[in-house]
């Protein structure tokens, strides 16, 4: 008898201790190595503090930023190791690790419309690619969100006013693409991270460098650019905004991880809208201050058509060199595929990150298991 009033009180106790659980906020810590006026940074704070409010309190985000926590190429283990529960991943810097999922942003050249990358993105990661989830599974992550930025261009500290000038500069990359897309241009390529260019450009080291438009006013750079190539190169996608520990996530009671799933798409275009406030914003500031904008000539158009018709069998290559186990070209030409698919679908959208949500919801998030 005394056995089973131990036994009962027991389990009484487990009870109570499970219902005082519930009542206790969970802190889901993220990691983000940009800093704190970028539009990731501010778009991942405002998505925490609408996940506070809309569970009552029992989830909160503590947001890293900077890299104070961990940086780029190390957030994806810290993801694993539980360092924090989620984290911003740009594929690229673990190329090697996670090569399926880092081929993404390598086709950026057949992404030229960004809030049809954002759509891409997020349909290949969570329905298409088998591949991409195996490479987090390796490190115990999920994806359940990621954006497409706004468009590259070459931005040049000189004026381009003809294909040829072009040969031999020397150009600021990151990435095999871009490398490949630079010597089809008879150019030099010259890797070099973004927080570098401005340095390198004063000093002569780089004539241009391809990155984002929005990099003219946070970089400094409408300070020494003269000359844009007025094309866009097309997005750089696979950017993994909602990256988290699976662990981290089974800790959430159902009903919370229903509203984080619900939330995700909301904010997923709202990132996309930002980036299209900056492009604009600093595209206004270069022409204002006279930056010559040159419209790409038929030869600039051939040597492009040329490079990216080799594409697809480079980057199948490049997947292969960094650890891909099968024949990785049919996987490159499904993304492609889709980049084309949602080109036709953010003609729903009418250009409102409110309509753009629901095409999300629809075509992704609703063949999620949530």
């Amino acid at each position: 008898m005394r056995f089973k009033k131990i036994v009962a009180g027991a389990l009484g106790l487990v009870g109570m201790l499970g219902l005082c659980t519930q009542g206790v906020a969970q802190t889901l810590r993220y990691n983000s190595f940009m800093p704190p006026l970028a539009v990731e940074s501010k778009g991942i704070k405002a998505f925490f503090d609408e996940l506070e409010s809309e569970t009552n309190g029992r989830v909160k985000g503590q947001v890293f930023l900077g890299g104070q926590m961990l940086g780029g190429q190390a957030t994806i283990s810290g993801i694993r190791d539980r360092v924090v529960d989620g984290g911003f991943i740009i594929p690229t810097l673990n190329a090697s690790e996670i090569p399926y999922v880092a081929m993404l942003p390598e086709l950026l050249p057949f992404s030229g419309d960004f809030w049809a990358a954002t759509g891409a993105t997020n349909e290949t990661m969570m329905i298409n690619c088998p591949e991409c989830k195996g490479d987090l599974d390796k490190y115990n992550a999920v994806w359940l969100g990621g954006i497409g930025a706004s468009p590259w261009h070459m931005m040049c500290a000189q004026p381009i006013q003809r294909f040829e000038d072009l040969k031999g500069k020397k150009v600021r990359v990151t990435g095999g693409f871009a490398a490949r897309m630079v010597d089809a241009f008879g150019a030099t390529s010259v890797a070099l991270p973004a927080s570098e260019i401005p340095a390198a450009m004063q000093q002569g080291m780089i004539d241009c460098a391809v990155g984002t438009l929005s990099w003219l006013n946070t970089l400094g750079l409408i300070n020494m650019v003269k000359g844009i190539v007025d094309e866009p190169i097309g997005s750089y996608h696979g950017i993994g905004q909602f990256v988290f520990n699976k662990d981290s996530l089974a800790k959430l009671r159902p009903e919370d991880k229903k509203t984080l799933m619900t939330l995700i798409p909301k904010h997923l275009p709202m990132l996309t809208a930002a980036y299209s406030k900056d492009q604009q914003a600093a595209r206004e500031a270069a022409v204002k201050k006279g930056v010559v904008m040159w419209k790409p000539d038929e030869k600039y158009q051939e040597a492009m058509r040329k490079f990216k018709g080799a594409e697809p069998k480079a980057v199948a290559a490049d997947i292969m060199k960094q650890g891909g186990t099968k024949d990785a070209e049919p996987i490159v030409q499904k993304h492609i595929e889709t980049l084309q698919k949602w080109q036709g679908l953010v003609s729903e959208s009418s250009g409102t990150p409110e309509a753009f949500a629901e095409i999300l919801r629809r075509e992704v998030y609703s063949k999620v298991p949530q």
